[in-house]
């Protein structure tokens, strides 16, 4: 007999970063896409915030006529239909769309080991506004809705290419590259005028530089800050004039603290914007997001001065997460580590335990060997919670933050190199 299940996802909302959120939902997506129907039985729905929930179920009221035509066997269009009433049955008992819209996925499946086939409804919280309708059946979930809103917020990447004579602004968000603007200065060459002349032309050319460069950085604000909230910035160009506006006072404090680096270009026209972006596609690729390489940098210099202010491994840095000593731990996206919680499903008393995957199915053998310790039965429901999950519950009751490290940068391999699992603290315990 199928079983049925719903699950509230709401984790990808809840998530305390932006860096957890992208995680949970790389998890969520990996584990939908893995799951395949027998025929034309899953059902991927997306509502937005300005659906109501009576127009949704009188529109799903309309399908299972319209679907059992699509159905190859009675078998593939009875656990569509179920799937159906299901999703119908749930949704009534939401009063409201929540404001990212609502994500459903609903079908029959062998969720894990431990279960048989089970009739699931997933309804997840996206991280981001759901922008349109739209409602699929097919055997398999469709997520390209999910997988947009995927994307590294450190390749949200300002660009400007420069000389004396023009600048050129551009940005990568994601995989989209876009041209701003280009700006020139009226600035020309160098004089051949010698003695006072040249000294005063020189000096007239000095102040024309400085107010270009103020200008640079004007619009670098307005481009950077203002109209798109970028999080690293390159800057590129011929010659040694870039080196001069960086080493100047020019630069807005938020964009210097953005700044990845500079390259060499050819010219400082719009297409050297993309020759700065190509020069640079090795550093960005292999690059911690600003913030958390700051972090990072002072998680490894307490560690290095043994002050007490940081802890690594991760029995350590849960002790610390529950004694509310944790002000931010940061953990690698490779850890492959879950807790398996075991229930009775009699009494309900349940005992979790931490594990490894490769050693979850041991793990779990060996926690329902035995009859429970309350009423003595021997039947339980398992279930595995991803390490993230874990961490985040503890950190959510002490303000505490988490930080997921996915980028394969150097300072990724650094705390991979400690176990994955690290935090800064508070204080220094007793």
């Amino acid at each position: 007999m199928v079983s049925e299940k719903v699950v509230h996802f709401q984790a990808c909302q809840m998530a305390t970063t932006n860096s957890v959120k992208q995680h949970k939902l790389r998890k969520l997506i990996a584990w939908l896409s893995d799951k395949e129907g027998k025929g034309m039985e899953f059902i991927s729905l997306y509502i937005p915030r300005e659906k109501s929930i009576d127009e949704i179920v009188a529109i799903l009221k309309c399908e299972p006529d319209s679907a059992a035509g699509k159905s190859e066997s009675v078998s593939v269009r009875d656990r569509l239909q179920d799937a159906l009433k299901n999703v119908t049955q749930h949704l009534k008992l939401h009063k409201e769309i929540p404001e990212n819209g609502l994500a459903i996925f609903a079908g029959t499946f062998v969720a894990n080991e431990a279960e048989g086939e089970v009739l699931r409804v997933e309804e997840i919280v996206p991280p981001e506004p759901i922008m349109a309708y739209l409602y699929e059946v097919d055997n398999h979930f469709h997520l390209e809705p999910l997988r947009e809103m995927l994307r590294d917020d450190q390749k949200v990447v300002g660009l400007i290419a420069m000389d004396s004579k023009e600048a050129s602004f551009g940005i990568l968000n994601g995989e989209r590259f876009e041209l701003i603007e280009n700006i020139t200065s009226g600035i020309h060459g160098k004089s051949g005028k010698g003695g006072s002349s040249q000294r005063r032309y020189e000096r007239e050319r000095d102040m024309s530089i400085t107010y270009f460069f103020h200008r640079i950085a004007e619009h670098a604000v307005k481009a950077f800050l203002e109209n798109h909230k970028v999080t690293v910035l390159i800057v590129g160009g011929p010659g040694t004039t870039k080196d001069d506006f960086l080493k100047g006072d020019f630069l807005h404090y938020e964009l210097k603290n953005m700044l990845l680096g500079s390259v060499d270009t050819q010219s400082a026209g719009k297409e050297a914007v993309r020759e700065v972006l190509g020069k640079s596609s090795e550093a960005l690729k292999n690059m911690c997001a600003p913030e958390q390489k700051k972090t990072v940098q002072s998680l490894l210099a307490s560690i290095g001065k043994q002050d007490g202010l940081a802890t690594y491994g991760l029995d350590s840095v849960l002790n610390a997460l529950k004694k509310g000593e944790v002000e931010v731990a940061l953990v690698t996206d490779n850890t492959d580590m879950i807790e398996v919680v075991v229930m009775c499903k009699r009494c309900e008393l349940s005992k979790s335990k931490i594990s490894d995957k490769k050693t979850k199915f041991q793990t779990v053998q060996e926690m329902i060997s035995r009859p429970c310790e309350k009423c003595n039965a021997v039947e339980y429901e398992v279930e595995e919670k991803d390490i993230i999950d874990v961490l985040e519950d503890f950190a959510s009751q002490t303000d505490a933050r988490v930080e997921v490290i996915s980028s394969e940068s150097e300072e990724k391999a650094k705390l991979t190199a400690l176990g994955g699992f690290t935090a800064l603290l508070r204080y220094k315990p007793r």
